[in-house]
């Protein structure tokens, strides 16, 4: 995917040849029939009334859907991509994807493709008219619990890790990558990251692929008096694989544009772009997620990450999600503060439910 998708290793050509996708008879396309009428350097549309069903891998300028595009176990059996300047659902069209068997990547390539609504590097769905009701329905593989505490602590040199939770009643899996947070003093320290190799299916330890590089924490402090519950001081692990990645090129630095019009009075941040302000001269840029105006959207268990564009205005976020049903789960949010690995700033960074944590 990257070799294709990548910023680094391709010479990206800003889209600007729009292509309505047509069927040479019924109303399904597959991806063998998008990629005989669209590259990498045009803006695809499937139309009202067409259905595209994911047999393989895409990489095309943009994607607008105004019709059905199913993605699901079913119209593919092995991991696939697509790779797109901005994706939209658009009018009354719907994105289904459901892949839970295999891997499936959504990634945004910062090539110069902007949408009227959505704008640059964008994956979300926008209505234009009060009869339009677009729809994003994305499920990846379940995980019942994306995260526990260690049991007992796990030593530098440790090959093997215990949980407070049994991994396979929480739905991880051999081949799920895990990380675990520091718990030096004073926020030092690193968290690390592992492949699970085994799950022991009668207490639950884990065999990590490479062996622990520092010491954990797991810490039960029972309640003091006219308290029922312990302290648990001990490191979170999280599980970092998702079925479903919506990803992209890495973050950027553009300039500002001093002649951008205002979104707000007094806020000097613009929906069309990097505005200059006495505070700002550049603004950093990676993907967003939005759903505009109305319809409705439903994630599960999906990654996102490299998201996010400060600067621009408030709405260009990981989840942009106004004026419209929303239902979020088990979303797992990665900004990286580098380019490295886990060891992002000293922190390992963690996933979240938003519906707990975001409401």
């Amino acid at each position: 995917m990257l070799s294709q998708c990548k910023k680094d290793n391709i010479n990206y050509i800003t889209p600007n040849n729009v292509v309505i996708v047509t069927t040479s008879s019924g109303n399904i396309v597959t991806t063998s029939d998008i990629e005989s009428q669209c590259n990498h350097s045009s803006i695809c549309v499937i139309p009202s009334g067409i259905t595209y069903k994911v047999t393989s891998s895409l990489n095309v300028g943009a994607l607008i859907i105004r019709g059905l595009l199913e993605w699901t176990d079913d119209t593919i059996t092995h991991d696939s991509y697509l790779c797109a300047g901005y994706v939209a659902v658009e009018g009354n069209g719907e994105w289904n994807m459901i892949v839970q068997q295999n891997n499936a990547w959504i990634y945004i390539k910062d090539n110069g493709a902007v949408h009227d609504h959505l704008r640059s590097r964008a994956f979300g769905a926008a209505s234009h008219n009060a009869n339009d009701y677009p729809i994003i329905t994305i499920k990846g593989r379940v995980i019942d619990r994306t995260w526990s505490l260690l049991s007992k602590p796990l030593k530098s040199g440790d090959t093997t890790m215990k949980l407070l939770h049994h991994p396979s009643l929480m739905g991880w899996s051999v081949g799920d990558r895990i990380a675990i947070a520091p718990t030096k003093n004073r926020s030092q320290g690193f968290g690390a990251e592992f492949t699970i190799k085994n799950i022991n299916a009668d207490d639950g330890t884990i065999d990590l692929s490479t062996a622990s590089p520092d010491d954990f924490d797991a810490e039960f402090i029972p309640p003091v008096e006219q308290q029922s519950n312990p302290a648990l001081q001990s490191a979170e692990v999280v599980n970092l694989s998702r079925s479903i990645v919506i990803t992209g090129d890495d973050f950027t630095h553009i300039p500002c544009d001093d002649s951008l019009p205002e979104a707000v009075g007094g806020e000097q941040t613009s929906t069309l772009g990097c505005r200059c302000a006495s505070f700002r001269t550049q603004c950093t840029m990676g993907l967003h997620t939005a759903q505009m105006h109305r319809g409705v959207s439903r994630i599960s268990h999906t990654r996102v990450e490299k998201c996010g564009q400060r600067g621009t205005n408030v709405s260009k976020l990981c989840f942009a999600f106004r004026l419209h049903l929303l239902l979020i789960e088990s979303i797992h949010v990665v900004i990286f503060l580098c380019y490295d690995n886990i060891r992002c700033g000293g922190k390992v960074l963690s996933s979240f439910s938003p519906i707990e944590r975001l409401s």
